[in-house]
């Protein structure tokens, strides 16, 4: 039987007080991962060499020292995006995380559901015959079944917030700027951002101060006085009329967060969050963003999956088009009129912050995507995650927290979860509002 693991919080008190060892905790993670990894598929490589080195290094620090370390031999997974020497990574290291393995993601981290012909299939710790999400779903099966504590993924389109909302637990996606990182030439056309993956709240805020450089976002403080949230819950992909249908579960969800909010005595005001004018913006930036990361990897067609070469043949068409860089372009036009009208609606309604469902539906079936075609894998991702696009294609930070509990089709219980999104600069006000929700559903 393995140890259940502590917070990240809790971890850090434990080894900074001297009350556990930073390699006792990482031995006790590994042991974890030999448990529960193998039915999972969350992890691709394990790197025992850098987290015993890690380890002992902080160990082998005075109590003084070793004190000061915000997250002092707390076990970290990391998401194949990134190396130890990335910018995102090099701040946890720094402040005692230990690494513990690199987590899976789906080719060029296109979908919504993590697997392929090389790793195979990860599964969700909550129900192991639906999709953990994607594409930063190795490093959330890690954290939610309990290997980890923490764990690090990037969203360029959704792929913190679908994976955390598949296997119900935190994360946020930062606005731009906010976290340093490296993530190919251009970051998915400017619109990934890297971000810690927790089971708490306080565990997010803690990562994330870390990560950002900015100690203060540690505290949870109360939400700033006057904020107003937006609720919708109505589907935000329509070619004249719902296309993508948003589950009772998941309304329910954004309903019962309301009401946490609003019995802390902020206000909430139902009001439809605009959608794209042009019905194929979300799909052209999403093409496009696959197609640059192919070329930036100088991965050929002959070497992609079938989903993913019909994907950044697409994306390719969008380059042709302009719609891959600056300047007067049909998407980028798409785009400033749907930042135009996603603020004018909230100047409208006087709110600060939007509250959404974070998915539709519960995950897909864990199964071999990567062998099926390009619609399947298209509907599969779209159907149950339309409302996470928004804040990457207009730049700005977004939560997902998990609020209420549904069914999965074998009656295993999966947390639901909602979205929370912001005005750049918004980071404290969401982790205060999420603050909040977990409270209430606790």
């Amino acid at each position: 039987m393995t140890t259940p693991p502590l917070s990240a919080a809790r971890t850090a008190a434990a080894v900074q007080s001297g009350a556990l060892g930073a390699l006792e905790s990482l031995d006790a993670a590994f042991d974890r991962v030999a448990d529960l990894d193998p039915s999972l598929r969350a992890f691709t490589t394990l790197l025992r060499a850098d987290g015993r080195s890690t380890g002992a290094a902080v160990d082998a620090l005075d109590p003084a020292a070793r004190s000061s370390l915000p997250l002092a031999g707390v076990p970290l997974a990391i998401k194949s995006t990134v190396s130890l020497d990335n910018p995102v990574v090099a701040p946890l290291l720094a402040a005692g995380a230990i690494p513990v393995g690199i987590t899976a993601a789906p080719q060029l981290c296109t979908w919504g559901m993590t697997d392929s012909e090389e790793h195979g299939i990860t599964r969700n710790p909550r129900d192991v015959s639906r999709s953990a999400g994607g594409s930063s779903g190795g490093s959330a099966a890690a954290v939610a079944s309990g290997m980890v504590p923490l764990a690090v993924g990037d969203d360029g389109m959704g792929s913190l917030r679908i994976p955390a909302a598949a296997c119900g637990i935190v994360t946020i996606k930062p606005g731009p700027g906010v976290v340093p990182t490296r993530l190919g030439g251009d970051n998915w056309g400017h619109r990934a951002e890297s971000g810690p993956l927790a089971r708490t709240v306080e565990d997010v805020a803690l990562a994330l101060s870390v990560m950002s450089g900015r100690p203060g976002l540690a505290t949870l403080s109360p939400v700033p006085g006057g904020t107003r949230i937006g609720l919708s819950t109505t589907s935000p992909i329509r070619l004249g009329r719902d296309l993508v249908r948003v589950q009772e579960p998941w309304k329910r969800a954004a309903g019962e967060a309301a009401a946490h909010l609003e019995a802390a005595d902020l206000v909430v005001v139902d009001t439809p969050l605009p959608s794209p004018r042009d019905p194929i913006l979300y799909l052209a930036r999403w093409t496009s963003a696959v197609a640059r990361a192919a070329e930036e990897d100088n991965l050929p067609l002959s070497a992609m999956e079938r989903r993913t070469r019909h994907h950044a043949l697409l994306g390719r068409t969008v380059f042709r088009h302009g719609g891959a860089g600056d300047g007067d372009t049909r998407w980028n036009r798409a785009t400033e009129a749907l930042r135009s009208d996603v603020e004018r609606a909230m100047d409208a309604a006087g709110v600060d912050v939007w509250l959404t469902p974070a998915l539709a539906d519960v995950p897909p079936e864990a199964t071999a995507w990567h062998q099926r075609s390009w619609g399947r894998s298209l509907w599969a991702s779209m159907r149950f995650s339309p409302f996470t696009p928004l804040a990457n294609v207009l730049g700005w930070p977004a939560m997902s927290v998990p609020c209420g509990r549904t069914h999965t089709p074998l009656g295993r219980e999966l947390p639901t979860s909602v979205q929370l999104v912001g005005r750049p600069g918004s980071e404290a006000t969401l982790l205060a509002l999420a603050a909040v929700i977990e409270k209430g559903g606790a």
